[in-house]
């Protein structure tokens, strides 16, 4: 189940959005190696982000952890998204602080050798801005820190309007 935290004024726009790349009759997009999708909201001095991406992109694996060494992946997987701050940076000026984040891997913690199939996580972060006025944008360090993560589809909603990036190690900056 996907748990969005999105203000609720933007979370029409952004599923129309969504809508139309979605595959038929699912509500997710196809699941793709190295490609992942970003939900970004900003409003009243918050922003909400929806991370989908394939664990394969994440940890090098999308299972549960079968060893020590896979274990230690993704713990270590675990801890640098719980740190969304050091990958999601808004504008400094604006003074934003993550509040919240929230990770949904269910392959990672099936019993070994059951959920086979494609693992995906899910990731929501939530950031509260001192000075909103100054927020003009988002930089994306993802790929710096999961290299397997080639690249990332961004839907983007503010009050300014609503627009789509395609973000790559060496392009990795929204802004509004």
């Amino acid at each position: 189940m996907r748990h969005c935290l999105f203000p609720a004024l933007l979370a029409v726009p952004l599923a129309i959005l969504w809508a139309a790349p979605s595959s038929a009759g699912q509500g997710h997009a196809a699941h793709v190696h190295g490609i992942a999708k970003l939900e970004v909201a900003v409003e009243a001095g918050r922003i909400s982000l929806h991370l989908e991406s394939p664990l394969e992109a994440l940890t090098g694996f999308e299972h549960a952890p079968r060893n020590d060494q896979e274990r230690a992946v993704v713990l270590a997987m675990r801890k640098s998204l719980a740190q969304g701050d050091r990958l999601f940076t808004p504008t400094p000026a604006a003074r934003c602080t993550l509040v919240s984040a929230r990770l949904e891997a269910p392959a990672l913690d099936a019993p070994p050798g059951k959920g086979g199939g494609h693992g995906d996580l899910d990731a929501d972060f939530q950031f509260r801005c001192a000075q909103p006025a100054l927020l003009t944008g988002l930089e994306v360090r993802l790929s710096a820190t999961f290299p397997r993560m080639r690249r990332i589809d961004a839907q983007v909603v503010t009050a300014k309007g609503q627009f789509a990036r395609r973000l790559e190690a060496d392009k990795r900056l929204l802004s509004w």
